[in-house]
């Protein structure tokens, strides 16, 4: 996973590559009760997750999760997850602003194939207290 936030608001997360196979497949089909062989579209969320918590973890943010409200959340689905799909996935912050005595903070992620065509995008918002830097 890299980092990169040459801006203390600007920061990008690129979690390494996730070949999707028929085993990781059954193992989150089972779990979340889908019917098997089947991709569930919920997927992409065990995917892209280990980027957006390291966004959340990020220093320069200054996120105290005990103190932190997800208020808003979209999703656009590309096209479906396929077994054998190589993905990766991105995180980047889109903006931080003070809001009713705390920070507004909303991030992308997006969950590309080896072709750098997207297959889903992800819209977050997060509302923390301010926390001392």
């Amino acid at each position: 996973m890299s980092t990169d936030n040459a801006d203390a608001h600007v920061v990008v997360v690129t979690g390494d590559p996730v070949t999707v196979t028929a085993e990781v497949v059954a193992r989150f089909a089972e779990a979340v009760g889908a019917p098997s062989g089947q991709v569930p579209a919920t997927l992409a969320a065990a995917l892209t997750a280990p980027v957006q918590r390291a966004v959340m973890e990020h220093p320069d943010l200054r996120i105290d999760l005990s103190r932190t409200l997800h208020t808003a959340q979209s999703s656009e689905h590309h096209r479906p997850i396929a077994v054998g799909d190589t993905l990766t996935a991105t995180a980047t912050v889109t903006g931080v602003r003070s809001a009713r005595g705390g920070r507004m903070i909303g991030f992308d992620t997006v969950l590309r194939d080896l072709t750098g065509a997207p297959v889903q995008s992800l819209s977050s918002a997060l509302l923390t207290a301010e926390v001392e830097g």
